[in-house]
């Protein structure tokens, strides 16, 4: 699979991950004229039989995957979905972080601040969610990403899990055979196939249990009525400990019967001071300020929040490479630029300082090739002229460098 192209556009770069009837990859989106490629991710089902309840399917959750990425910016977005052959592919965007098993790790104790904080920014996400009557049954550690900006993101939706139990019934297994989640976070009812949008509840109650207890979930034992034995491993106050008991409760008909619900409780017990929401705007305008400073880490930081926000922002992106530039970090600079061009192709400042960095990196015949498409945009810039002319110099080749000063000069 790895070197392969879909559709002659999606290359696949290396796997990510496997399991059950399918896999991930890392791909390269091949048809954005800039170099290097935007990356997403892959993901390839491989159901061991067609059928047109399965395609069916298939196209019905993708639809869903895509509107839900569409409209709520902490949730990969969904760029294409198809069948070739005997398989489906869903393309989606690439979430540049880390998930939460990197936060929620074993001997490690979450404080009672950070797992309110936890269960408030996941529970914002899962209202959107709920609202759209979209359960996404497996909540867990591994498919919560934190991106670089801090923000969380809600991957792995259970597309997959729903199309793998329905081939496996088809085959003649039980749903409870092939579990539509993971054991530990998945609670009773989504065991034999009926899961609920208090399901989901559960799944993120159980993950704040093990950030606070820092101990595997199969090591807690239950009480005769099934319910989690889990507070006294822990300091807590009582307002989390019974509000983290609700949401795990055996029955799904005593839990919190959705995020908007829990999230209501969750803030009248511990208050919630909604800050004034910045603007892509704000945040580019003051990390701006920070450029004027020099102070170029803390103006990327910024740079990084106004993208979160407005991810289409050229300029944004622009910016960011500028400010990687001066901290000589080019290769990160070249990808900002690359962002850029895919947004606004025709900004010559973009394709001339992305030649500059490449120039930074010795790479002189891709660096001449961005320096032509500022030239092709803006004939007129005796630097990039001049550059250009220093590009063909270094590779010796002296007479298109005589050209190029020349040309300078006359400007």
């Amino acid at each position: 699979m790895i070197g392969s192209i879909l559709r002659q556009r999606y290359k696949i770069v290396k796997q990510l991950g496997a399991g059950g009837f399918g896999e991930t990859y890392l791909g390269e989106d091949l048809d954005i004229p800039v170099t290097p490629k935007p990356v997403c991710v892959v993901k390839r089902l491989q159901p061991t039989a067609i059928a047109p309840e399965i395609i069916r399917l298939f196209e019905q959750e993708a639809q869903i995957l895509y509107q839900l990425g569409q409209n709520h910016d902490q949730i990969p977005k969904l760029f294409s979905y198809f069948q070739e052959g005997q398989q489906f592919y869903l393309i989606q965007e690439f979430i540049d972080g880390y998930d939460l098993t990197q936060e929620i790790t074993p001997g490690k104790k979450l404080g009672e601040n950070d797992v309110i904080q936890l269960l408030r920014d996941i529970l914002e996400i899962l209202v959107y969610v709920h609202e759209n009557k979209v359960i996404h049954r497996d909540i867990k550690p591994a498919n919560i990403m934190r991106r670089k900006n801090g923000k969380l993101v809600l991957i792995d939706f259970g597309l997959v899990k729903q199309i793998n139990n329905t081939i496996a019934l088809k085959s003649g297994f039980t749903s409870r055979t092939v579990g539509i989640g993971t054991y530990g976070y998945m609670p009773s009812e989504q065991g034999y196939g009926k899961p609920k949008l208090s399901s989901d509840i559960y799944a993120l109650g159980m993950t704040v249990i093990k950030g606070l207890t820092g101990i595997s979930l199969n090591t807690l034992s239950e009480d005769e009525d099934g319910e989690i034995i889990w507070s006294n491993l822990v300091s807590v106050s009582n307002k989390l400990e019974n509000f983290i008991t609700k949401m795990v409760r055996y029955d799904w008909r005593q839990r919190y019967k959705d995020a908007k619900e829990a999230l209501e409780e969750l803030n009248q017990l511990f208050g919630f001071v909604k800050l004034p929401n910045k603007s892509s705007e704000d945040c580019f305008t003051e990390g701006n300020q920070l450029f004027d400073l020099q102070k170029y880490e803390e103006t990327i930081s910024y740079y990084d929040q106004a993208i979160a926000i407005k991810p289409e922002d050229h300029e944004v992106w622009y910016n960011r490479g500028v400010a990687l530039q001066k901290l000589q970090k080019y290769r990160e600079a070249i990808a900002s630029y690359d962002q850029a061009i895919a947004i606004k192709p025709d900004n010559h400042e973009v394709w001339y300082n992305r030649g500059v960095a490449l120039q930074k990196l010795q790479k002189y015949r891709e660096a001449i090739a961005s320096y032509d498409k500022a030239i092709a945009i803006k004939p007129d810039d005796d630097q990039v002229w001049c550059n250009l002319g220093v590009a063909f110099e270094k590779l010796k080749e002296y007479e298109e460098a005589l050209k190029c000063y020349k040309k300078a000069i006359s400007i």
